[in-house]
Order: C-alpha cells, then sequence, then structure tokens
C-alpha cells in the first residue's frame, strides 16, 4: 500500500488533517446554529439532510475501500480491532446504563438502546496521520482504521431495530437493505467499466452515492451500513473500475467531513442530562481504549510491540456520523445521542492532543 493512498484514507477517518482544525469546525458548527447566531436555523438544516445522507454513504464507501481481508496479518488486526472496538461499546454502554438509572430518558428510547447507540459512538477510533507509513507505528494505525467496521455493522443492525422492534423483522429488513446497497454497488462497477470518459466515472459514482444515501434516508436505514457494504463490494471485485471510484469518492472526501462535522456542531441539543452523561461517556471511553488495546496486543502481540490504548483516543469522525445518522433515522431521544457524541468526542480529541505517546524505540 503506497503512501499517498494511506495519507487519503487516514484524513477521512479522523476529525480533519489535524485535531485542532476538527476542534474549530466542530465549534464553529456550534456557534452557527440555533443556540448561537442561527445562521443555521432547523428548517436551513432540513434541507441540508439529503447531503448528510450522501456524506455517510460516502464515508461508510470509504471504510469499506480500506479494508484489506485477502492478507492473513490484516484479518487478525481486523479481529483485534472488533476487540477493543466491542469492549469500548460495552464498556461506555454499561456506564451509561448505571447512569440513566438515576436519569430519565426520553420515552421513544429504551435505557438500553440509548447505552447502545452511545457505546457504538465511542468505539470508534482515529490514529495519526503521520504514523501511517511508519513501519512501526503502521499496526496501530491500521487497528485504528479497521475498528470502526464492527460500530458501523452493529449500528446498522441498531437503526433497523429503531424502526422495527422485533428480532425477525429487524433481521429481514437489514438483510434486505444489503442486497439492494450490493444491487446499486454492481450496477455503479458496470456502469463505471463502460465508461468512455473521467468525467463519466465520477457521474456514476456520485449518482451510486446519492443512490446509497437516499434511499437509506427513505427508508430509515443506515447510510453508514449500506456505503460500508458497498465500499466492501468494489474493494473485493478491484481492478480499475475500483480504482476510479476510489479516487472519485477521496476527492469529495474534505467537504463532506467538514459538512457533517459543521451540521453535527449546529444540531446540538443542550439538555440538562447533556453534562452528566458526556462526563461519563468520556471517562469509560478512555477507559476502554486503554483496555480494549491490551487485549488487541494479546490478539496480535507480534504486530503490537507497545501500548496502544492511549494512540486511539481521538474518535474521528465515524462515532459523530454515527449519531447523525440516528438522527436522521428519526428519534427524539437521538438528539440526546448526538449531543453527548459530539461533546464526548470533543473531550476525547483535547485528552489526546495532551497525551504524549510512547517514542519509537531506537
Amino acid at each position: 500500500m503506497d503512501q499517498p493512498w494511506t495519507f487519503d484514507r487516514r484524513l477521512a477517518l479522523g476529525l480533519l488533517p489535524t485535531p485542532a482544525l476538527g476542534l474549530f469546525v466542530l465549534l464553529l458548527g456550534v456557534a452557527l446554529g440555533p443556540h448561537g447566531l442561527r445562521l443555521l436555523t432547523p428548517s436551513v438544516l432540513s434541507y441540508l439532510d439529503p447531503a448528510v445522507s450522501v456524506a455517510l454513504a460516502a464515508l461508510g464507501v470509504l471504510v469499506g475501500l480500506g479494508l484489506e481481508v485477502r492478507r492473513p496479518q490484516e484479518r487478525r488486526l481486523l479481529g483485534a480491532a472488533s476487540l477493543e472496538a466491542g469492549f469500548t461499546m460495552l464498556l461506555v454502554g454499561a456506564g451509561t446504563l448505571l447512569m440513566l438509572s438515576f436519569w430519565s430518558v426520553p420515552a421513544d428510547l429504551a435505557p438500553w438502546l440509548l447505552a447502545l447507540m452511545l457505546g457504538i459512538c465511542a468505539s470508534t477510533s482515529a490514529t495519526p496521520v503521520t504514523s501511517a507509513s511508519d513501519q512501526y507505528w503502521a499496526p496501530a494505525t491500521r487497528l485504528g482504521d479497521l475498528d470502526d467496521v464492527l460500530p458501523i455493522v452493529i449500528g446498522g443492525v441498531a437503526l433497523t431495530w429503531m424502526r422495527e422492534g422485533a428480532v425477525g423483522a429487524t433481521a429481514s429488513l437489514t438483510v434486505q437493505a444489503s442486497v439492494v446497497a450490493l444491487v446499486m454497488a454492481l450496477a455503479a462497477w458496470l456502469l463505471v467499466t463502460q465508461a468512455s470518459s473521467d468525467s463519466e466515472r465520477r457521474v456514476f459514482t456520485l449518482g451510486s452515492l446519492l443512490l446509497l444515501g437516499g434511499a437509506a434516508e427513505y427508508l430509515s436505514l443506515s447510510a453508514l451500513l449500506a456505503g460500508f457494504v458497498a465500499g466492501a463490494f468494489w474493494n473485493g471485485v478491484g481492478g480499475p473500475a475500483c480504482e476510479h471510484i476510489r479516487r472519485d469518492v477521496h476527492h469529495l472526501q474534505h467537504p463532506l467531513v467538514v459538512l457533517l462535522l459543521v451540521i453535527a456542531g449546529a444540531r446540538v441539543s443542550f439538555t440538562p442530562m447533556l453534562l452528566g452523561l458526556a462526563v461519563v461517556y468520556l471517562v469509560f471511553r478512555i477507559a476502554g481504549k486503554v483496555v480494549g488495546g491490551r487485549l488487541a496486543r494479546r490478539v496480535v502481540p507480534s504486530d503490537l510491540s507497545f501500548p496502544v490504548g492511549l494512540g486511539l483516543m481521538s474518535p474521528g469522525i465515524v462515532g459523530i456520523a454515527f449519531a447523525l445518522n440516528v438522527l436522521e433515522a428519526g428519534s427524539d431521544g437521538a438528539t440526546l445521542v448526538l449531543a453527548v457524541a459530539v461533546a464526548g468526542s470533543l473531550g476525547s480529541e483535547v485528552l489526546a492532543l495532551l497525551v504524549r505517546l510512547p517514542e519509537r524505540p531506537a
């Protein structure tokens, strides 16, 4: 994997090229939103909902395109990353349930479901961009990339459960939605393969993102999961068409990430529960990442020869994107999920800036 591709992919999973810039854009969204200067009013934000769905689908595509499961080392790292993300999810969920035992939650969102949503948001990570091409840091960097996979899959199922409320219907609709995403991905791949110019290929790629995001929004399902399924399919079939799609989606990643951060900040609602849940979210997330990193080292001790938990403190964009996806799916309690995820991400990024990672041995 050459350095330019790694560099581009890493930017998609972090808040932005630098954590400080990501923090600034998030706070800018808060300042422009209904609780600030009111330039982004609720009506304006509602007009941007289709763009949010497309951005979520594109982000899922980027995660899917980043999978390299053909290599044994990559499969081991995926298992370790899933273990780390799963442990963080459980720990944050348990802490949230403990906190909610002293608070009442919105009637339309059960406490366990709210805890699960926050656990999913907390379980994603992003490691430093500059470490991606360093052989010493590369395995830990991939761990930060791959721990987005499990949250996207579980998050897609959770959003379907919010709509259906029954195990059988949830499983059936999740499979159907994945099949629809695969059909759209196949159609886009065939069109890109037959296209005669780069401009045509860009139109087909953008059209596929519009279809993936639009279908997920219409069905109130996970645009992240739909994009991930499509990206994994394109990555699996490979070939020139996949490279064209990869390149075109990367051209869109920077404005789409900025769009998601601004809208997430603007949609934050301040409630009495926010501070308490945000503190619990932050504390249990950091604990989950530190302990989860140690568990990951036990799975791949030869690849992760140093403590990696502190390097996974930065939350990246996927957690906030999932919180936006919950809001797009429609739920009064989803506003609390987004507010806690944004506040927890801000706190995690500040702590990540203050933590000194272990130096490379001589």
